[in-house]
């Protein structure tokens, strides 16, 4: 009972928290929006909080990856890392804004927090990756993973990568420019993957930290714009606040509560949203067409090719699931004939030893051993027969299987010979 009310209030705190960040992701617009507090202190306001929400994430990663254990233990280290350099990007940005009050150079010194900050971001999410379930190999991953990328890659450059790119005064602020959408896009790739690999303990954590990543992407991906088309007002824009929000759900996924373990469950199903989610990005690629011949805007010659990759990719990819398939019914097929001859070939064995127990007169005590060790032998090759024909409907089914106590087996057992 006190474990069942220990649970219970750290979701009603959790609940709370939630409620306000929302709350601070209101006020925060609404000040970016109005500019209530003059235009300087609405500034200052923006600059320390996007560098305080950033470091509170990287504290409560910390402390996710103290209370974790394994591969979650590094991923939550990672992350706290990634938000780390970021909050010090943003308080470089903040030095020069606020304090100096002088432009912020770019390339410069906040460039480097914000853009280091993607690679550990990106192996922080890759380590939250179980192992490969149901009929997925291990190289579908990545080809998904690939399929992601490039949607999302066609998506952004339909509504406006390509006038990121064309906005640059050299190389350099090209490069630096594009950095940011890029390492947007990768994250996402990689957490869209790691969310649809999560296990049911994962979920909710996974769900906020997409949330997260969404909402701070939208502010770089607007920031990257804005700046291309001389938009970015002295004050930035509303949009900031994905920032401030993003960084803040993310330091919710950290202290997401936790779940109580399923011992008894091996394997996981997918559920349908996470078979789904790679293939909805394909969505965004179709928006960013869509907008892209509405709006009359020159697309050149990069997104159409995106568009004919998807479309190769797609379509490798359902001849290459649909043998997998048929490989899968095949093996099944055999196996299930297999089992029956050997099952039929057992039991005609067993019914002969039993006939020569029950119809013998006397019988000496090795004679006994001999028989009963052959039904035993029999019984054995059974049931690992039957095993591996479980196994390989389960991993084509992908079904959740659960472990069966022991007295049950042996009571099973009992009843079968």
């Amino acid at each position: 009972m006190t474990a069942l009310i220990s649970v219970d209030n750290r979701h009603r705190t959790f609940a709370f928290a939630v409620g306000a960040v929302a709350v601070a992701a209101v006020v925060y617009a609404y000040i970016l929006k109005t500019v209530v507090f003059g235009t300087t202190t609405v500034v200052a306001i923006d600059d320390i909080g996007e560098a305080l929400s950033a470091a509170v994430a990287s504290a409560a990663c910390v402390w996710a990856a103290t209370r974790a254990q394994g591969r979650n233990r590094l991923g939550w280290a990672l992350m706290g890392v990634s938000a780390g350099l970021w909050s010090a990007g943003q308080w470089a940005w903040t030095v020069y804004e606020v304090f100096l009050q002088q432009p912020v150079p770019s390339p410069g010194l906040p460039d480097v927090g914000f853009l280091t900050a993607v690679p550990f971001a990106v192996a922080g999410l890759r380590a939250f990756w179980g192992d490969a379930r149901g009929t997925s190999s291990r190289w579908r991953v990545w080809f998904d993973g690939l399929i992601v990328a490039i949607a999302l890659t066609s998506t952004a450059w339909g509504f406006g990568l390509n006038l990121v790119w064309d906005a640059g005064e050299n190389l350099a602020s090209k490069l630096v420019g594009l950095a940011y959408p890029v390492g947007d896009i990768l994250i996402g790739t990689v957490l869209i993957l790691a969310i649809r690999r999560a296990t049911g303990q994962q979920k909710g954590r996974m769900a906020f930290l997409l949330c997260g990543v969404a909402a701070y992407s939208i502010a770089d991906s607007a920031f990257a714009y804005l700046t291309a088309q001389n938009a970015y007002g002295a004050v930035g824009s509303v949009l900031n606040t994905g920032w401030f929000a993003g960084f803040l759900l993310i330091a919710l996924a950290a202290v997401y509560p936790e779940a109580p373990a399923k011992a008894a469950v091996t394997q996981a199903p997918l559920d349908l949203w996470q078979l789904a989610l790679p293939w909805m990005t394909l969505l965004t690629a179709a928006g960013g067409d869509f907008y892209t011949a509405v709006t009359h805007h020159e697309a050149g010659i990069f997104q159409p090719a995106m568009t004919v990759a998807l479309a190769v990719l797609l379509t490798v990819n359902m001849l290459l699931e649909r043998r997998e398939f048929l490989e899968m019914l095949t093996e099944i097929q055999s196996s299930h004939t297999t089992l029956n001859r050997e099952f039929k070939a057992a039991l005609a064995d067993v019914r002969r030893f039993s006939t020569r127990i029950r119809d013998a007169e006397r019988h000496d005590a090795e004679e006994v051993r001999r028989l009963a060790s052959e039904i035993h032998r029999i019984a054995d090759h059974l049931d690992g027969l039957v095993e591996d024909i479980i196994d390989t409907e389960v991993e084509g089914a992908n079904v959740e299987v659960v472990e069966v106590p022991a007295s049950v087996a042996t009571a099973a057992a009992g009843r079968s010979y």
